[in-house]
């Protein structure tokens, strides 16, 4: 069963910021270093970090000639506790197994990459290891940053009302201020007495379509070189053909000449890598621009129109069927969560829960990291110079009109470190010239960005995406808050 399942929570995995995994069979999915250290977001920067603190640690040991105490370091178990896999079936496939980890670093030291400086970052062991591809270097992954996606797993189980049992002795995970391995009791998520980790479904790769793979360098970028080379020197691999208008076209098979020089084992990249460092650096870079958090009918089978239609429905129907008021203040927060993810990701990731105070309205306020690489929350800081690492929310299902002491308590909050950008969301406004006009005082005096949000806005963009029909669309999202911006700027 999945999580939704098991907790009865009533979303889809477009409404859920975390993987929905089944909990009895590994989703076919991983997470890769290499995608972490790209992305800017900073639950990803903060988990990247200490990717790197770890395999810099073992860097200096290598470079020290300390190889048995690198051995020593280089230990790790199985991490289960994702139900993320390339196995068939069940929870337990191939992965790192305590012999196996043994022979991952036997890998790395027989291939040489770490002497001659060939690997600098985690992330190249498994373009230039023997043996090394996206399932162990996701256990590896997972190994390292294991505290990361403990709180992540806290901080979703807030979120979405589900217990935690107390106290749970935790597996190893790296340390960056001991830089050693650590274990600890946490509060976990336990199912059928087995810990469970959650993971952002903005970090995990599928394997179908990953370019940031060994067989891609070499396809994509060593064989155009040495084939342009064999063209350059005419070889006896080059086929010659005479056209209508009597010039002579040259072309050359791309598999036979990976076939001379054995272009996709690792051994003949690190060799050609060290003599042509730039072809790597291109590829990395290039690589960096098709690289992409995966959508959702990517991250789950059996994904159709219907069901897409289904969830805008849902949505849509739940703005009637919440009331106004303290008694379904906590439903409204619920709703806000799930219809904010799905508007909004991957550009708004990582919902926290920041505060509870049960005064009768259980009032909720919450943060979303923002890890926009494009559009209107990318340009918040690069276009419109509001710091905006954060975004604020702060929900309201009042009776009445928003008026200067809730919005006084979001522009409380903000500050150029965390943000200076957050929605106030609530139901309906019966004056929303005066609301526009306080949130464009609040613009003019500080450059603080309140973007009111009501049930009729959230409303009109879902139709609007039913309208348009488009899964992979974000227009309508990018004309509301354009205009709501614009009127506050204005007002």
């Amino acid at each position: 069963m999945k999580i939704s399942e098991i907790y009865g929570l009533g979303r889809t995995q477009n409404e859920l910021d975390f993987v929905d995994i089944d909990t009895e069979n590994d989703m076919p999915l991983f997470l890769d270093p290499y995608f972490l250290s790209i992305k800017t977001d900073r639950w990803s920067i903060s988990a990247h970090r200490t990717l790197e603190n770890f395999f810099q640690y073992m860097l200096n040991l290598f470079r020290d000639k300390k190889i048995e105490e690198a051995r020593r370091n280089f230990r790790f178990s199985e991490p289960n506790e994702t139900c993320l896999g390339l196995s068939k079936s069940g929870t337990l496939g191939k992965s790192l197994g305590d012999n196996d980890a043994t022979k991952l670093f036997e890998y790395i030291v027989e291939s040489g990459a770490m002497d001659n400086g060939l690997i600098s970052h985690v992330n190249d062991i498994k373009i230039f290891v023997d043996n090394i591809s996206h399932d162990k270097i996701s256990d590896l992954t997972t190994n390292i940053i294991r505290k990361h996606l403990i709180q992540y797993t806290q901080d979703q189980c807030t979120l979405h009302g589900i217990e935690l049992t107390k106290s749970i002795a935790t597996r190893e995970y790296w340390d960056i201020q001991k830089r050693d391995w650590v274990n600890s009791y946490e509060d976990m998520l336990v199912i059928n007495d087995k810990p469970i980790l959650l993971v952002p479904k903005s970090v995990v790769c599928r394997k179908k379509g990953y370019v940031y793979d060994s067989a891609q360098y070499a396809r994509h970028f060593v064989l155009n070189f040495l084939v342009s080379e064999e063209l350059r020197m005419n070889t006896s691999l080059v086929n010659e053909k005479k056209l209508k208008d009597g010039n002579i076209k040259r072309t050359i098979n791309k598999e036979d000449v990976a076939s001379k020089y054995g272009a996709y084992r690792k051994e003949f990249l690190r060799n050609f890598t060290s003599d042509h460092p730039e072809f790597y650096d291109d590829f990395k870079n290039n690589t960096k621009m098709k690289i992409a958090s995966l959508t959702n009918e990517e991250i789950i089978n059996n994904y159709s129109d219907d069901f897409y239609l289904r969830i805008i429905d849902n949505l849509i129907d739940g703005f009637s069927k919440i009331g106004k008021g303290a008694k379904d203040a906590n439903r409204f927060h619920e709703h806000i969560i799930a219809t904010m993810t799905f508007l909004f990701y991957p550009n708004l990731i990582n919902p926290v829960k920041e505060l509870e105070i049960h005064d009768g309205r259980k009032r909720i306020d919450l943060v979303y990291d923002n890890a926009a690489e494009n559009g209107y929350f990318f340009n918040l800081s690069t276009v419109k110079d509001i710091p905006s690492g954060y975004i604020f929310v702060e929900c309201k299902n009042y009776t009445k009109d928003i008026a200067n002491p809730e919005l006084d308590q979001l522009n409380g909050r903000f500050s150029p470190n965390r943000g200076k950008m957050g929605f106030m969301v609530f139901r309906d406004c019966n004056n929303e010239k005066a609301l526009f006009k306080r949130c464009s005082d609040y613009y003019d005096d500080n450059k603080n960005l309140i973007v009111p949000l009501q049930d009729k806005d959230f409303i009109n963009v879902l139709n609007s995406l039913k309208e348009e029909f488009d899964r992979e669309t974000n227009l309508p999202q990018e004309k509301m808050l354009n205009l709501l911006t614009k009127n506050i700027i204005l007002s």
